[in-house]
């Protein structure tokens, strides 16, 4: 029972950080897009970007229950991995932050790059098309602002390490089971 409760703890706190970082960011810091709108580009994972725009709040809905499911699947991996590399709970700080990197550089670089907000507007079809995707994906720099918001990258890194990364480490370590 305890370790669901750190996959829960882990996968709210490091939603509910991400998903605000990403409203002020994203909102009134950059591009002023609305909270739905953020919202709706989480969607977009699902059903594409022009879908995922027409859809109004049913669509917001999708990407805000889509953000924390994957929040707390992440969380989910990082407490059970703890269960065996207790490291990962002795040393949290440090392996959040790495597993928070590890976390941009798999949604940034391979998850995004292969779903329905990609490019061509749906699910890589084919594996031909998947290691098409991917290796456009790895020559590039993702995440960043551009000219206009080249800070965004840090940014985005930042809040995969310290605001995702982090709190999953460091529910693990106080919520989940620890045996020596």
């Amino acid at each position: 029972m305890r370790i669901l409760f750190a996959i829960l703890i882990g996968g709210l706190a490091a939603g509910a950080l991400d998903i605000g970082y990403a409203f002020v960011v994203y909102g009134p810091l950059s591009y002023g897009i609305s909270p739905e709108q953020v919202l709706q580009s989480v969607a977009a994972g699902w059903i594409g970007r022009e879908e995922s725009r027409a859809g109004g709040i049913a669509t917001a809905a999708l990407g805000l229950a889509s953000h924390f499911l994957i929040a707390t699947l992440m969380a989910a991996v990082y407490v059970l991995a703890s269960q065996t590399a207790k490291a990962l709970t002795k040393n949290a700080i440090l392996w959040g932050l790495v597993y928070g990197f590890i976390l941009y550089v798999a949604m940034n670089y391979v998850v995004v790059p292969l779903s329905a907000a990609g490019a061509n507007g749906h699910f890589a079809s084919s594996f031909a098309e998947a290691a098409e995707r991917l290796q456009k994906s790895f020559s590039e720099v993702r995440g960043g602002g551009g000219e206009d918001y080249p800070w965004l990258l840090w940014g985005t890194i930042f809040t995969h390490t310290v605001l995702v990364g982090l709190p999953i480490a460091l529910a693990a370590k106080r919520f989940a089971p620890q045996s020596d």
